[in-house]
């Protein structure tokens, strides 16, 4: 299933971020996080919508009842797998790494490693935690 929903979601020019099955009440939810670099439209997120609810009515064998949730991972949320460090390319991210913490645009995410303002290249494998921030006028401007 999440290998369809990555081709549906590419051919729209968005990344799978996240998706998985849950159960709430009698209820089961399909929620699907994506993102591009750049941001993720409402727009984006409806018609990618129709087009897993079209995939779903083909390719389900059990039609049971069940609530499809699109949305954006939204800031904050902990980045850790390649389509993150793609879709925040160009956003302001604190990384933890080495015992120091620093914030800082990510310019370009190349062979496994973050690439930060005043040439500060950080492999992921050392990364202990990382999240996308808010560019506020407290952090614009402030290097990595």
């Amino acid at each position: 299933m999440r290998e369809s929903l990555e081709t549906l979601a590419s051919g729209m020019g968005l990344l799978v971020v996240d998706a998985g099955w849950f159960q709430t009440g009698r209820r089961a939810v399909l929620r699907v996080l994506v993102d591009r670099p750049g941001r993720v439209t409402v727009g984006e997120c409806a018609a990618l919508s129709r087009a897993i609810e079209d995939m779903l009515d083909r390719e389900m064998v059990e039609s049971g009842s069940y609530v499809l949730e699109v949305g954006s991972p939204g800031v904050g949320r902990r980045l850790e797998s390649e389509n993150d460090w793609l879709r925040c390319v160009g956003r302001t991210i604190r990384v933890e790494a080495g015992g120091e913490t620093f914030e800082g645009e990510l310019l370009s995410f190349e062979g496994g490693c973050l690439v930060l303002p005043g040439g500060r290249i950080v492999p992921v494998s050392v990364v202990t935690r990382a999240v996308e921030v808010l560019e506020t006028g407290v952090n614009k401007g402030r290097k990595a």
